[in-house]
């Protein structure tokens, strides 16, 4: 059997997130596989009864980041099944349109839906062009004299460049871009074949979506925009951050970005 859709959907404490997505997910001809970041028994056995329920599969592994659990979910998937896409994906989305007629000419790219927010806010194209080597030098500089206010102007810019390139590409058919959100990703099978493993598991959390994006770089893969892919992110998450430890995180998982791709 060949599958339209293959989602890997990597979890973590929030079990009512899963049980949403399922309550929510009506995709024919798919298959799921929810990966644990393994927190707790207790956490584990509920997601593994969600899981069993929805006739999904499911496995846990040791939290090592949104990175090393996704390649392990990609992995599994390219193992075990024969797929057209496969979809890494939050549990806490809502799958608002989503139509394997809309991605038939698209299988030699990484597809980005429209990802809207609670707040309304379009989360794609994350970032619409491509960012030259000065501006990651300038953000590494800026992380590691720990400019922590400053460092969220390149934020802000990038969020800017979002309004501008939507302004611009109006017409534009397809819609490329440099990187893609990481809460829903479509990715075609031969195309998965090819970046796997897609992420830098040193990196724990943040800057995914930059790394990926690199990666297609480097191999002439192209990432398009598909606004006809609708998609509600929720973002109520199992991971709350302060200001200073969110920061923590990012310079992290930057400065390992920057080392691999640069140095």
């Amino acid at each position: 059997m060949i599958y339209d859709f293959v989602f890997v959907v990597l979890v973590y404490r929030n079990t009512d997130d899963l049980k949403d997505f399922f309550a929510n997910l009506d995709i024919p001809n798919s298959k799921t596989i929810v990966v644990n970041s393994f927190y707790d028994e207790l956490s584990e056995n509920k997601f593994h009864n969600i899981a069993s329920i929805n006739e999904a599969d499911f496995f846990s592994v040791p939290n090592k980041g949104y990175g090393a659990g996704n390649n392990v979910g990609c992995e599994y998937a390219l193992k075990n099944y024969s797929f057209k896409y496969l979809v890494i994906t939050n549990a806490d989305i809502e799958i608002f349109k989503l139509k394997i007629s809309d991605l038939k000419q698209l299988k030699d790219y990484v597809i980005a839906p429209n990802i809207i927010t609670n707040s309304g806010k379009h989360q794609n194209p994350s970032e619409p062009f491509t960012p030259g080597r000065l501006i990651h030098t300038l953000m590494k500089n800026c992380y590691k004299g720990d400019h922590n206010k400053l460092i969220w102007v390149f934020y802000a810019w990038c969020r800017a460049k979002r309004i501008i390139y939507n302004t611009i590409s109006v017409f534009a058919r397809p819609k490329y871009i440099y990187s893609a959100h990481g809460s829903f990703l479509i990715i075609p099978h031969d195309i998965l074949t090819k970046l796997h493993p897609i992420y830098n598991e040193k990196m724990f959390l943040m800057n995914e979506e930059g790394h990926l994006a690199k990666k297609c770089q480097h191999l002439g893969i192209k990432t398009v925009y598909l606004s006809q892919i609708t998609i509600l992110h929720k973002e109520d998450g199992s991971m709350s951050l302060e200001y200073s430890s969110e920061f923590k995180i990012l310079k992290q998982s930057f400065l390992e970005f920057y080392d691999n791709w640069y140095n």
